[in-house]
């Protein structure tokens, strides 16, 4: 089964272009958290949607602006506009395009499958997908395997410079990113080839804390071991973290900055807790005692 998934309209024809479309091939290591029409469930018949992507890569490529590309305020935001696009005054479409092929069928998992209750250090990482006391059902997960390969190209339009900024958003995507929700706990993982990944020294350049970093492994013990650390440093700084976020410290913008997940490198799988340097100092400041 092979199903494209553009992000224009089929009918629309694509402005002309001498670039050609780059392939980057996409297999899921860790299950997919939501992500699809319907609230807690992924989306078997359109597991991997190109808006979730481009959302993804504005969120990396925002990153790299203003900790490499020194931009901000007034230019960070012309310059976003210009090359992903908006909506506005000024309406502008994006000078990347994008499409998706899915290669085969997404399967369907349940949290019973990866823990065997929310203390497991999977259990911790999807604790959102349980059976929750207000009566929602088990959120239905998207299990690993699924395949998928991400086309892109630039419009006519774009020069040099963002030709080479897409691809180090794509680079920091595959590498720390991923699809649907709870990608910061390794949820939506995937494996990418077509492209250079992003280093560990190419992390700490940009500004980035290397919490934890565990020895190479399989994709699922390298995602347990990067959740079990995690844990042991919410546990250790409890206190700390309580007084600055407060009861509901999970879901605190504080710590949407933290990742703790499975990072591929040289044909096998590493732990790793991130912290990036776009942190709050009062983080930076509980989080660095554990270097």
């Amino acid at each position: 089964m092979v199903l494209l998934i553009p992000d224009f309209a089929p009918t629309e024809k694509l402005p002309e272009s001498k670039e050609e479309w780059q392939e980057i091939h996409c297999e899921l290591v860790t299950p997919l958290h939501g992500g699809g029409v319907v609230a807690r469930e992924s989306d078997d018949k359109l597991p991997v949607r190109v808006t979730a992507i481009r959302g993804q890569l504005r969120f990396w490529w925002r990153l790299l602006a203003q900790q490499k590309w020194n931009l901000s305020g007034k230019r960070l935001r012309e310059a976003e506009f210009r090359l992903w696009g908006g909506i506005g005054e000024e309406a502008a479409a994006s000078l990347v395009f994008l499409r998706v092929q899915i290669q085969n069928k997404l399967q369907e998992a349940l949290l019973s499958d990866y823990a065997k209750g929310l203390n497991d250090p999977l259990g911790y990482a999807l604790f959102t997908a349980r059976k929750t006391k207000t009566g929602l059902p088990e959120m239905k997960l998207g299990k690993e395997g699924l395949k998928w390969i991400v086309q892109w190209r630039l419009s006519e339009k774009a020069n040099e410079t963002d030709k080479q900024q897409v691809l180090e958003t794509l680079r920091w995507w595959v590498t720390l990113g991923g699809l649907g929700g709870r990608t910061r706990r390794g949820c939506g993982a995937f494996k990418a080839e077509g492209i250079k990944l992003v280093s560990t020294d190419e992390m700490r350049e940009l500004g980035c804390t290397i919490l934890f970093s565990g020895n190479l492994t399989t994709d699922r013990r390298a995602w347990i071991d990067a959740i079990t650390e995690w844990k042991e440093m919410r546990r250790k700084y409890k206190t700390e973290f309580r007084r600055l976020l407060g009861r509901n410290d999970e879901h605190s913008r504080h710590l949407a900055t933290i990742f703790s997940r499975p990072v591929y490198e040289s044909g096998q799988w590493r732990g790793m807790v991130i912290m990036l340097p776009n942190s709050s100092p009062e983080v930076k400041q509980i989080l660095e005692k554990t270097k």
